[in-house]
């Protein structure tokens, strides 16, 4: 199942979720994949900690918009650079519930196969929804992630970017990597703003 159509917010968020179901706690930041994808369509840049706005043109995509015209109010009249964690924390569970990046992606995989929701019961009582990714659409990326991490494939910027929050968010430790596979996530992730940026807020908020 091809996965090159996703963006990287709903990559990050596909390999968040267990195939056995539920989804890690590396996916509560994902906010910081929808600043990766500000990147890739160059709309901000990302140094020093904080996010500068370049281009607030709208895209016709709702939580894409949406997330630029939330940086526009946080940056002000005077468009100052805005802390990438105050970004980050707004579009988090805690902070944005039902609206957070994690359901948005979520809901986006689900309307498109990609995900799936099953409706279970607690201790026969409480009603809770569990998420499992589609297996193939989960595996594909995976795989894709760790040929980029062996230097099997040609540089690419979103999978920079995705090895970069995976790496920085700590999904690295949920996912099936070897050692070599996680030491080159690593490197990449700390070459790159983004990466030392949300490595430090993940940090800083542990």
């Amino acid at each position: 199942m091809a996965v090159v159509n996703l963006s990287l917010s709903e990559q990050f968020v596909l390999l968040a979720h267990k195939p056995a179901g539920g989804s890690v706690f590396s996916g509560d930041y994902a906010g910081a994949a929808e600043l990766g994808d500000f990147v890739l369509w160059r709309r901000v840049e990302v140094a020093g900690g904080r996010v500068r706005i370049l281009d607030v043109r709208p895209t016709g995509l709702a939580w894409f918009d949406g997330g630029l015209a939330m940086l526009r109010s946080l940056a002000g009249a005077g468009n100052k650079p805005v802390p990438a964690h105050k970004y980050v924390l707004a579009r988090s569970p805690i902070r944005a519930g039902n609206a957070s990046a994690l359901a948005t992606h979520r809901a986006s995989l689900m309307h498109r196969d990609y995900a799936r929701c099953v409706r279970k019961r607690a201790l026969g009582v409480i009603p809770r929804k569990r998420y499992y990714p589609n297996p193939d659409a989960w595996n594909a990326l995976l795989g894709e992630l760790r040929a980029f991490a062996r230097n099997e494939l040609g540089p690419d910027n979103r999978l920079v970017l995705l090895a970069t929050l995976v790496y920085a968010t700590g999904l690295t430790q949920s996912l099936p990597l070897t050692d070599l596979e996680r030491a080159q996530l690593k490197r990449i992730s700390e070459s790159t703003d983004l990466g030392r940026t949300v490595r430090a807020f993940v940090a800083s908020s542990a």
